[in-house]
């Protein structure tokens, strides 16, 4: 039976195994009896599963390598043949088509995939909610219409607007180490049984219990003591008349926001961050978004974009204006913005990360040009507090979209946390597919 199924489909020669007609023709006739919207799907599938399928090239492989845009060349001129004959792509070739442009880790050619997408029809929210943004006004003075329907002078505003959240995390946890590293010792030296030295160890690593607890609990302390005042005499002072503003964790703070960072489990918050600044670079029509959000990769796709092809190819508008800087640092202080609204303290995200952008952007001015050759204008590095002004912008601006459309990034977050989800998966799921 086996052998009977074999000769229908290839016949055995002294140079090994030939395809037979019959298969040619049966492949022919099955492909032909599709309509053509599936024909194309098939095909455009096909060539983005090669891709994917393909071990990606080391820096040494070969010292002529494609461009990443040159790897898409067959699926984006299929596409391109599709958006002429107006043959829409289903979801499915739209999701490989995403992922393998993902894979050549470019944004321009994944903007130039999205751009070729959106014309096609398939792709809807890329770009979506750009005019949603409220625009900064360049004067204090300027005048704008603000989410809850008000006009305010851009001053107004920015005093009502909540501050952007301080990180420390560095002396946070170099001062959490300094403490498990000097109790450590301490408790090292009492179970070698160290006789010198073992009194002066016990009493530090007593005080900094001692002083650890009151400092945290004195509030959960008093309240016991209180309920047991009748059956213990215990007077407990109040907590404004203790040394050191002990009581209120100000003496203990750094150290347990370091010893937060060190063993909170930061997988959850991960993935809500991830998936906050997801959604906002997909809907700005940023083509980093598949990217982990930082000062780094946004300074240069804002260089990159400066450099777009004379035949303007590439759908990646310039972004070194006060529109474009908005979004990319709407892009970057998301994941701050997500875990913010979430949790007391940040962990995952970096709200460093708005400031960085700009500041890297100062450094490299000299080789920031623009499409004409031109030097380009860094109008923030003109006006003091020009820079905190954008970046708490941003930041609201973030936190406003994220809280408007919480539904769709809670349900990233949960593709996210599940481990199998591809870029493609998550544009369905903002796409609604």
């Amino acid at each position: 039976r086996r052998g009977k199924s074999f000769s229908l489909f290839a016949e055995k020669s002294e140079e090994g195994l030939i395809l037979n007609e019959d298969l040619k023709s049966t492949l022919a006739s099955a492909f032909s009896s599709l309509d053509v919207t599936d024909q194309y799907d098939a095909v455009l599938t096909g060539l983005c599963a090669k891709i994917l399928d393909e071990e990606s090239p080391t820096e040494d492989a070969s010292p002529i390598a494609p461009t990443p845009i040159a790897v898409l060349d067959d699926p984006i001129k299929l596409l391109q043949e599709m958006n002429k004959r107006r043959v829409r792509a289903s979801p499915r070739s739209l999701m490989a088509l995403v992922d393998a442009a993902v894979k050549t880790e470019d944004a321009a050619t994944v903007a130039e995939v999205l751009s070729l997408s959106r014309k096609n029809g398939g792709v809807k929210q890329y770009g979506q909610l750009q005019s949603s943004l409220t625009a900064l006004p360049a004067a204090p003075t300027g005048r704008v219409r603000c989410p809850d329907g008000k006009i305010r002078s851009r001053q107004q505003r920015l005093d009502q607007l909540a501050d952007v959240p301080t990180d420390e995390r560095g002396t946070e946890v170099a001062s959490a180490l300094a403490v498990l590293s000097a109790g450590g010792f301490c408790i090292l030296t009492n179970w070698l049984g160290m006789d010198d030295i073992t009194p002066f160890t016990s009493t530090f690593l007593t005080s900094m219990i001692v002083v650890g607890v009151v400092d945290n609990f004195y509030d959960v302390i008093a309240f016991v003591a209180r309920l047991a005042k009748d059956k213990v005499q215990i007077q407990i002072p109040e907590k404004d008349t203790l040394p050191l503003n002990l009581g209120s964790g100000q003496v203990t703070g750094t150290v347990v926001r370091g010893l937060t960072r060190i063993m909170s489990p930061e997988t959850e918050r991960d993935c809500q961050c991830e998936a906050a600044a997801f959604y906002a670079a997909y809907t700005l029509g940023l083509p980093c978004f598949a990217f982990r959000p930082n000062a780094l990769e946004g300074a240069v796709l804002v260089a990159e974009s400066l450099k777009m092809n004379d035949d303007k190819s590439v759908g990646l508008d310039p972004l070194l204006s006060d529109t474009g800087l908005m979004k990319m640092l709407v892009w970057l202080m998301a994941p701050a913005a997500m875990e913010s609204s979430k949790h007391p303290q940040l962990i995952v995200s970096d709200p460093r990360e708005g400031q960085g952008l700009l500041v890297r952007l100062e450094d490299k001015a000299d080789l920031l040009v623009s499409e004409k050759g031109n030097p380009v204008d860094l109008w923030w590095t003109e006006k003091e507090g020009e820079l905190q002004d954008m970046v708490k912008w941003a930041y609201t601006e973030a936190d406003l979209m994220l809280r408007s459309n919480k539904e769709v990034v809670q349900e990233l977050s949960e593709r996210l946390a599940s481990g199998a989800a591809t870029v493609g998966d998550l544009v369905a799921v903002v796409e609604g597919w």
